[in-house]
């Protein structure tokens, strides 16, 4: 166990040693294309926001790492404040503003606050009466700036505060201190005293200390400031004496280039070389740079590193590395055999990146990166990713941004240079290799990498290769396809063979310079199954498992020497299911489980089998609606960890842990890793490090995800070059050295896990743009302090920006609007890096947004910007108050006008409740009174025999009545005047016995027409030929209406609409005289059913109410009754109205039976032409009344048709109808007059009238054709019905 892990701890240092970091440069260009102002960039700084401001011929811009934004005067919207737009060089300021100097010399700000020029110039000019020509700009860190002039014995010195009599300030030559206008440096030491170096000498802004002696360097080291000439001299301020005291330096040292300093030494930078002087001994020492190769010793530029060794620059070739404690030195030198490969600078080139790596380009030479291992410089070609101007052959300027990240102009375009470290081994393509398909480690510590076109290769542990395997199972280093199809699945089982699996050209079987090919054959049933073998394993027996892509799982079988396979072709039961026939992983687990993923599923079973056919498969498919079912069918990879959880993933579904306890159950659940970020791609395979943690392959990333934890860590192109994408190779852990490799397109790669890291840096956060929905163009916001949006532009967006210059590619935002979004609460935006607003409220509001750096970890800076959203008119005060004025008007007239209204309404509920009482009282009186009156008048016209002491009492009753009823009347009148109407003869109830009304009582008979002969067949009701039905709730008015009317109809009396109804349906009465007011049902409702009834609708109907207003009238006539007759009524004048509605219904009848007659003359006739016009306008115009009654037509087609039966009866056509005997008597009486018997005997007469016109058939054959049984019978008929003999009806019609 011990030797165990010594071995592991030994390989880990070994993988340490293998896997160092190596330096490498992500590139890329930018130009107009992406929005540059010009591809021709005069200067670049980075703003104290971190902003980085471009000046190029054509304008302003700026880069916030999604786009570029410029600013320039332009034309079109009549902008002009800059001289031009070809900006000389820039300046960045402490409050973010910008100062800018134009081609001409001009100096200009730009305010990141107002996002706008403003030509400070002019006011200069105009304060000092001046015109300046700006030569250099020098910002302080204390706010100042000062200015240095081409044309004038002054300069400028300017505060951030706002102008006034102070400020800024004219500082002339001799005035002041300022020694010359030719400034040569302006800075502030550890107390911000403002030191001012020119050509004629230094002095201190508002002290009295001034010097001539020329000093064009000062270094601060410590809190002690040296000074030094061009001409070889050094001094040292003395603060306590206010002047400086000389430091005597070596002789022969003429020239000073530079002040750096390591620590406490000062570094000088000399014409004899690098003078080292320490300030604790006061000795100077010379460390002289010449050799053979760079024989020049005046060193013109010292860079002090992080590890405080110092780089030494000459105009000779190369540079020179000096150890300052041990004064060692070496000349160092880096170039390229191809000469447009080469990067050079116009200056001497030296940084440091964030990782330490030194970057340099010595003089002579190319770019290059300093090895500390080997102490030696390495060549690095410098080639953007982009197609066009890849190549970066010179650096013009330069600036190193917070990260340090570099940018370059050169000769066009701009250059960005991100500097990374490879954490890994890349193992890069040669020649005509393709992406890494398959990966194995063999016992001997060998990589081997299959390749999708045929070729496989073999490496040491360090990567370095060894060749590639042949055919005939050599390895030679000339690079050898091992088959034509691609090496798909790599694997060495425990016998140290290494089986080789391809793409369509089956199995190799290598060992000790051996090799074996296994293919399918359809005459071998225990040949493989398959060609397309995608995976091969072991499990804990040894036995060696194959997966083929089209034949399911195989099982190698070893019998000696000779080897062939059990698959579903022979012994194994595999699943014939189409999808698990393409089987893609084989996983084995130390307890004994196999698990097999294939496109139709996973297929789980035990290695514990004494032979192959016994092998019980259970199987787990994607079930629709079961989220705990797999995610997909197609299960690519299986991972079982150490600690026996098995994850799966699946083509189109993520990834999942098996929930269940036993992984050998059918329809396995899953429990899917939700945190896992579907936007990278899916999952291709995965691997377990020793520390448990899961690497997961996408297709563009590894993600790092820890079980216990559950975070993912995302690595992409951020931590691999050549935006790298990953295969889908099966990956492999060493675990003595804990490296994974895996495969890529590129080649193969190989990581330790310890070394993926993500940075830390929190990048700012700056408000780009603003944008009105609706409107073009943007408006720039960068540092304005507040928003101020109209009130009729609510709907806009806000862009913004996180000032993270690496590749944006796992950069997240949230932000909260204080004054909406619950507090604590943040909304996701994504990689989204604009917020839209939609109609948002008026008020006052602080956007805040925050974001994660490009590796997704969230940065505690949170960018702040107010936002008032100005109210429209109506949410302003004025506003308001003027809607609270009309409010309250508004309340005021609907208090005003609802009082007035409850007023009225009151006083006409009260008219109202005054008429509904006289009106209900004189309505309950009207019936009392027609029971009163008409049995008075009654006794007065038919008692002849009364005495005239009875008349004249009787007389004296009906005169009272006659006035009660006058004062009902008037009650009524004050109801409602124009709506009311009598109409029930009511002055005849009151008549005198002597009156000479012309319908009375007894003669009122006189006035109706005769009656039809009425039938031999007897009703139920009685003998009469009228049936009345008679609906009233009052007992009293039904007995005297039944008194009055019984001695000419059959009478049916109802007590309510509901009664009557039930007797109207079952006897079908010839006329219906009802009340309205009654209970249970009322009249108008007892009508509405009758006309819906079409059994019963034809049936006439008179109502007789108290109700005498024109709207209870109207209803009566909408519902289609016959006449409204009011309480008190005139008997005399109620029978009147109800014989004549009969008297009319039975001239309709007539009509009827006429209009039948000749129907059936024009239908019997239809072989003779008419010869007139008035004949077929009748004909038309009988078949249009005949068809109006449906029942009628129907009755007359079925007589027709059975009109020879002479055992036809009434029954047989009642049934035909569906209806009963009475109602079909009732229709037909109601229609023609007939009883059913007369109607069939009238059409019998009439088809014989016409038989004996058209035919010469004898008088018995047409007896017996309309339906006579005897002759003689229908003779007898025939003359009752025509009034002649047939004999003689035909002799007279021919």
């Amino acid at each position: 166990m011990l030797r165990k892990r010594l071995y592991t701890i030994l390989m880990g240092m070994v993988a340490a040693c293998c896997l160092h970091a190596e330096p490498y440069c992500d590139i890329r260009k930018f130009s107009i294309l992406d929005g540059l102002a010009a591809n021709t960039i005069s200067d670049l700084k980075q703003g104290a926001d971190n902003l980085m401001w471009f000046a190029t011929l054509n304008g302003l811009s700026y880069y916030d790492g999604y786009t570029f934004h410029t600013f320039r005067d332009n034309p079109t919207d009549e902008t002009d404040v800059l001289s031009t737009n070809r900006i000389r060089f820039i300046c960045p300021c402490n409050n973010f503003d910008l100062w800018c100097v134009t081609y001409d010399r001009r100096l200009y700000v730009y305010d990141t606050r107002l996002c706008n020029f403003n030509n400070i110039e002019q006011q200069i000019n105009d304060k000092f009466h001046i015109l300046l020509s700006v030569d250099h700009i020098y910002p302080l860190k204390d706010g100042a700036t000062w200015i240095s002039s081409t044309n004038g014995n002054y300069a400028i010195r300017i505060d951030q505060k706002e102008f006034d009599e102070e400020n800024p300030e004219l500082i002339k030559v001799g005035k002041g201190g300022l020694p010359s206008s030719k400034i040569w440096f302006v800075t502030t030491d550890h107390k911000g005293r403002e030191w001012v170096l020119t050509d004629k000498g230094a002095y201190i802004y508002n002290t009295k200390f001034s010097t001539y002696i020329p000093c064009k360097w000062i270094r601060q080291v410590g809190s002690t400031v040296y000074l030094a000439t061009e001409d070889g001299k050094l001094a040292i301020y003395d603060e306590a004496q206010n002047h400086l005291s000389m430091i005597p330096l070596p002789a022969g040292v003429t020239r000073i280039n530079e002040l750096k300093n390591t620590g406490f030494q000062l570094l000088i930078a000399t014409n004899l070389g690098v003078v080292i002087y320490n300030p604790r001994t006061f000795k100077s020492e010379v460390v002289n740079v010449q050799n053979p190769s760079q024989p020049l010793a005046e060193v013109k530029k010292i860079y002090v590193d992080a590890n405080n060794q110092t780089w030494a620059f000459t105009d000779g070739i190369g540079v020179t590395l000096i150890n300052p404690n041990t004064l060692a030195k070496k000349w160092l030198f880096a170039d390229v055999q191809d000469p447009t490969h080469r990067t050079t600078s116009t200056s001497h080139f030296i940084m440091e990146d964030e990782h330490g790596v030194l970057w340099v380009i010595p003089n002579g030479g190319t770019f290059s990166y300093y090895d500390r291992k080997k102490q030696e410089l390495v060549p690095y070609f410098l080639r953007s990713n982009s197609s066009a101007n890849a190549l970066i052959p010179k650096i013009s300027n330069y600036v190193i941004s917070d990260q340090s990240i570099l940018w370059i102009t050169g000769i066009h375009d701009l250059t960005q240079i991100n500097f990374k470290q490879h954490n890994y081994t890349l193992s890069l393509l040669e020649g005509n290799e393709a992406e890494v398909r398959s990966l194995a480690l063999d016992h001997n510590r060998r990589y081997w990498d299959g390749f999708f076109n045929g070729s496989v290769k073999i490496s040491d542990e360090q990567h370095n290769k060894i060749g590639y395997l042949t055919p005939s199972g050599q390895i030679t280093p000339a690079l050898t396809r091992l088959s034509e199809k691609g090496i798909y699945a790599l694997y060495e089982d425990s016998k140290k063979r290494m089986w080789i699996g391809t793409k369509g050209d089956g199995i190799y079987l290598w060992q000790d310079g051996k090799m074996q090919h296994f293919t399918y054959n359809t005459q071998d049933k225990n040949s493989l199954p398959d060609d397309n073998i995608y995976d091969i394993v072991s499990d804990r027996m040894g036995r060696v498992w194959i997966a083929t892509f089209g034949g399911g799982l195989a099982l190698v079988n070893e019998q000696g020497d000779n080897i062939n396979f059990y698959s579903a072709r022979n012994s194994l039961h595999w699943p014939q299911d189409p999808g698990m026939m393409k089987a893609r992983r084989i996983t084995c687990t130390s307890k004994g489980s196999i698990l097999v993923g294939t496109t139709g599923g996973l297929v789980a079973f035990n290695d514990e089998f004494k032979h192959i056919s016994q092998i019980r498969f259970h199987k787990s498919k994607h079930r629709y609606g079961d989220p705990a079912s797999l995610m997909a069918d197609d299960v690519n990879h299986i991972l079982v960890r150490s600690n026996g959880q098995t994850y799966i993933s699946t083509l189109g579904g993520g990834m999942g842990i098996v929930a269940n306890k036993n992984i050998l159950d059918s329809n396995i659940s899953l429990k899917n890793i939700n945190t896992l970020n579907l936007d990278e791609g899916i999952v291709q395979s995965m691997i377990e490090d020793n520390s448990g943690n899961i690497w997961i392959i996408r297709e563009s990333s590894i993600d790092k995800y820890n079980p216990k934890t559950g975070k993912i860590d995302i690595f992409g192109p951020n931590d691999f070059d050549y935006n790298m994408t990953f295969t889908e190779a099966r990956p492999i852990h060493d675990p003595a050295t804990d490296l994974i490799s895996l495969g890529t397109p590129m080649g193969s790669i190989t990581f330790a896990p310890k070394n993926l890291s993500k940075t830390n840096y929190q990048p700012k956060i700056i408000f780009t743009s603003l944008h009105y929905n609706g409107e073009s163009g943007t408006v720039p916001i960068l540092h304005r302090p507040e928003l101020v949006i109209p009130s009729n532009k609510r709907n806009l967006t806000i862009s913004f920006a996180a000032l993270d210059y690496t590749r944006k590619y796992q950069t997240l935002y949230e932000y909260r609007l204080e004054g909406m979004t619950p507090k604590d609460t943040w909304i996701p935006l994504g990689s989204q890096h604009i917020i839209g607003f939609n109609h948002i409220a008026h008020g006052k509001y602080v956007l805040k947004v925050r974001a994660t750096n490009t590796h997704g970890v969230w940065g505690s800076y949170v960018a702040e910007l107010p936002i008032e959203i100005e109210p429209t008119f109506w949410e302003s005060i004025w506003g308001k108050l003027l809607l609270l004025i009309l409010f309250s008007i508004a309340i005021g007239f609907f208090f005003y006008f609802y009082n007035l209204r409850q007023k009225q309404k009151l006083s006409h509920d009260m008219s109202l409740m005054k008429n509904t009482f006289f009106s209900q009282a004189s309505h309950k009186l009207r019936t009392p009174l027609s029971l009163i009156g008409g049995p008075v008048t009654e006794v007065l016209n038919r008692e002849q025999n009364l005495s005239q002491e009875s008349r004249n009492l009787l007389t004296i009753v009906q005169r009272n009545a006659r006035e009660m009823l006058d004062m009902l009347n008037q009650i009524l009148k004050f109801d409602n005047s124009k709506n009311f109407v009598i109409n029930g003869g009511d002055d005849d109830i009151f008549a005198s016995s002597h009156s000479t009304e012309d319908i009375q009582d007894s003669n009122a008979k006189n006035y109706i027409p005769e009656a039809l002969i009425a039938s031999t067949e007897e009703l139920d009701q009685g003998t009469k030929d009228i049936t009345l039905l008679v609906v009233e709730d009052n007992p009293d008015l039904r007995t005297f209406l039944e008194s009055i009317l019984r001695e000419s109809y059959n009478v049916l009396l109802a007590e309510n609409g509901k009664k009557g109804l039930e007797m109207a349906r079952k006897h079908v009465p010839d006329f219906i005289l009802t009340d309205v007011t009654m209970p249970v049902m009322d009249g108008i409702t007892m009508i509405h059913y009758i006309k819906q009834d079409n059994n019963i609708a034809h049936i006439p109907i008179i109502i007789l109410s108290a109700k005498a207003s024109v709207e209870d009238q109207l209803k009566g006539f909408e519902e289609g009754i016959d006449g409204y007759l009011t309480k008190p009524f005139s008997a005399t004048y109620l029978k009147g109205r109800i014989e004549a509605v009969i008297n009319h219904r039975k001239n309709l009848q007539l009509d009827m039976l006429k209009h039948i007659q000749q129907a059936e003359d024009a239908k019997f006739l239809g072989n003779s032409q008419a010869t007139s016009e008035s004949d077929k306008q009748e004909h038309e115009q009988v078949a249009k009344v005949s068809a109006q009654d449906e029942t009628i037509s129907k009755v007359m087609k079925f007589i027709v048709a059975n009109i020879s039966d002479p055992d036809m009866k009434i029954d047989d056509i009642a049934q035909a109808m569906g209806m009963s005997r009475s109602v079909l008597y009732g229709k037909i009486k109601n229609a023609v007059g007939m009883t059913p018997i007369d109607f069939v005997r009238h059409i019998r007469i009439m088809k014989a009238i016409e038989m004996l016109k058209n035919t010469n058939d004898t008088l018995a054959n047409i007896a017996y054709a309309v339906g006579f049984s005897d002759p003689k019978y229908f003779s007898k008929v025939f003359k009752k019905e025509m009034g002649i003999i047939p004999s003689d009806y035909r002799e007279k019609n021919k």
